[in-house]
C-alpha cells in the first residue's frame, strides 16, 4: 500500500509541475483584447456666424478666463459654430455629407442673426445664444431633411430625454433631440463646467457688451468630425453662403 501510494504522488507532481507550465506560458502568451473599433462617426453640419458674433463670444470667453480660469472652447482652438443637425454616419460618410452640404450651401443666401445673451443651462452649459428667426429655422430644417437618409440608424434614446415625448421622437427618426420644433440655436463656451464660478460671472458681466444681443450674420455652413461634446478643432470643411440680403 506504501509503496502504491509514493509512486502515485511521484507521477502526480511532475504532471502537476508541467500544468502550472502550461497555464503559465498560457497567461503570459495572452494578448489583451482589442477594442471594438467604431462604426460610425459623429458628423457636425453647422452654421458659421459672421466677425461680430464671433468676436464677441471670443470676448466673453477670454474674460471668463482672466476672471474664472475657465478655459472654454473658443480659447483651445475650437470652431466657433451653431449646429443645425448632429448626428452619427457610418464610417466614411464625410464626402457624402460634404456634398450635401455644399449643395445647401450653394441655394442659401447670407441672412441676419443676433445673440441674444448668455445662458448657464441646467446641465451646467454654457451658452452664447442665438435668435431663432425664420431663416435659421429653415437652414437647420432643410439640413436634417437633406442629411437624415444618411445617418446610421439607432434605437438608443439617452435617459435625460426619456422624460420628453418630443425629444424622443426625434431621436428615433432623425438621430437628434435638437431638431425642429427643438432646434436651440446657440454658440457653446464649455460644457458641464463650474456652476458656482459660470454664476458669478453672469452677474459679474451682466452689463458687458458681449452679454447684450449682438448683430450679426450668417455667413457660411461647414462640417466635421465631432467630439463627444459636440466640438470639433479641425473642421473638414467650409462652404460659404451666397452673398446677399434674403428678407425672413
Amino acid at each position: 500500500m506504501f509503496a502504491s501510494g509514493k509512486t502515485g504522488l511521484l507521477i502526480a507532481i511532475p504532471l502537476l509541475i508541467i500544468l502550472i507550465i502550461i497555464l503559465t506560458s498560457s497567461g503570459s502568451s495572452a494578448q489583451p483584447a482589442e477594442k471594438a473599433k467604431p462604426q460610425s462617426e459623429k458628423i457636425n453640419v453647422f452654421a458659421v456666424v459672421s466677425e461680430e458674433i464671433e468676436t464677441a463670444c471670443r470676448a466673453a470667453a477670454s474674460t471668463l478666463m482672466q476672471e474664472e480660469s475657465l478655459e472654454s472652447f473658443p480659447l483651445k482652438g475650437f470652431q466657433v459654430h451653431c449646429t443645425l443637425y448632429m448626428t452619427q454616419y457610418p464610417l466614411m460618410s464625410l464626402e457624402k455629407v460634404a456634398a450635401l452640404v455644399a449643395e445647401i450651401a450653394s441655394n442659401t443666401r447670407e441672412f441676419d442673426i443676433q445673440s441674444t445673451g448668455l445662458e448657464v443651462t441646467s446641465g451646467n452649459w454654457f451658452f452664447m445664444n442665438l435668435s431663432r428667426n425664420s431663416n435659421l429655422q429653415a437652414l437647420s430644417d432643410l439640413t436634417v431633411e437633406k442629411l437624415a437618409a444618411l445617418r446610421s440608424p439607432s434605437s438608443f434614446v439617452p435617459d435625460w430625454a426619456k422624460e420628453f415625448p418630443t425629444k424622443v421622437e426625434y431621436i428615433s427618426k432623425y438621430g437628434s433631440p435638437n431638431v425642429y420644433a427643438e432646434f436651440n440655436p446657440h454658440l457653446t463656451l464649455l460644457a458641464s463646467s463650474d456652476a458656482e464660478k459660470l454664476t458669478r460671472f453672469m452677474k459679474k458681466n451682466a452689463d458687458s457688451n458681449f452679454s447684450k444681443p449682438v448683430a450679426g450674420k450668417v455667413v457660411a455652413i461647414g462640417l466635421g468630425i465631432a467630439d463627444r461634446n459636440g466640438q470639433m478643432q479641425e473642421v473638414f470643411k467650409i462652404f460659404p453662403l451666397q452673398s446677399g440680403k434674403k428678407s425672413e
